[in-house]
């Protein structure tokens, strides 16, 4: 018997969080991608309202990072009055990185890094009451990835993609180098053990699922 997939666009800032919710949405199952909306993160962010009105006509898929800014929930309010019920909006603390990490034993194999030089998850407040797991950095964790982390792993191979060149914010071959595991290796059971934000975004796209059925 054939089951009617539901039709979502996927909108992110770059083409690693796009793959990241391709895959949490495949995690889920039963979801078809009618486009992947191109966009920066700074054009995602003042064309929050457009995602929001796109959503009525099939859901909106959104994945931002919370960068910065100390609380997810004040950051969505700050982008977005109004929110569709279809527009599934997510913010991944502090960056969706974070979450790659998340998956402490998967990331460390498929990256040849000791476990025991992987981050580790800690209780944090987001402004509500009750603290939440998130994975623990003193700096933003895609800094963390391309200028410490790695440099630990036994792959001179992996050293060189993602190692950024001078003035450079990312590896010459990021992309290259971390999709495969997005892709094929990132457990996301193992993840959102570590990353609230994560378990989140995979309740509102279950909750979609159920009420789109």
């Amino acid at each position: 018997m054939k089951i009617n997939k539901i039709e979502v666009y996927v909108v992110g800032e770059d083409d690693v969080t796009k793959a990241i919710i391709k895959r949490i949405l495949n995690y889920s199952n039963n979801f078809e991608v009618i486009s992947e909306i191109p966009a920066r993160g700074g054009q995602v962010k003042s064309q929050i309202e457009q995602y929001n009105k796109l959503s009525e006509t099939s859901p909106v898929i959104l994945l931002i990072d919370l960068d910065n800014n100390d609380c997810a929930p004040q950051l969505l309010q700050q982008l977005i009055s109004a929110k569709n019920d279809d527009f599934i909006f997510n913010i991944a603390v502090d960056e969706t990185e974070a979450w790659l990490m998340a998956d402490r034993e998967g990331f460390a194999e498929y990256f040849k890094i000791k476990l025991e030089d992987m981050p580790v998850a800690c209780q944090t407040k987001q402004g509500g009451r009750k603290p939440l797991i998130e994975m623990n950095f003193s700096v933003k964790s895609s800094w963390f990835l391309t200028h410490e982390l790695i440099k630990k792993s036994k792959s001179s191979e992996f050293i060189q993609q993602l190692t950024p060149k001078p003035n450079a914010a990312k590896g010459p071959e990021y992309n290259i180098c971390i999709l495969p595991f997005i892709e094929n290796k990132w457990n996301i059971d193992n993840a959102k053990q570590n990353s609230d934000s994560l378990g989140r975004m995979i309740t509102r796209i279950n909750n979609l699922l159920t009420r789109k059925k």
